[in-house]
């Protein structure tokens, strides 16, 4: 019988602990975003400019003018 009370009292902690580490995660996330310094690497990314399309007359190899 004492195994089982100690189960069931370390299993009480054991939530507890999570409680509290999942709470003071939530709390935590906006606080630890907002004081980032280094920017993200999509961020840096987007100072590349796009590449352009490159458009090229061909000639029509089926017939000639009407």
């Amino acid at each position: 019988m004492a195994l089982k009370n100690f189960a069931v009292v370390y299993g009480r902690v054991a939530l507890i602990v999570v409680a509290f580490a999942f709470v003071a995660g939530i709390v935590a996330s906006p606080l630890l975003s907002k004081s980032s310094l280094r920017p993200s690497l999509a961020v840096s990314q987007d100072d590349m400019p796009a590449p352009q399309v490159i458009r090229v007359k061909s000639a029509s190899s089926t017939g000639g003018q009407g």
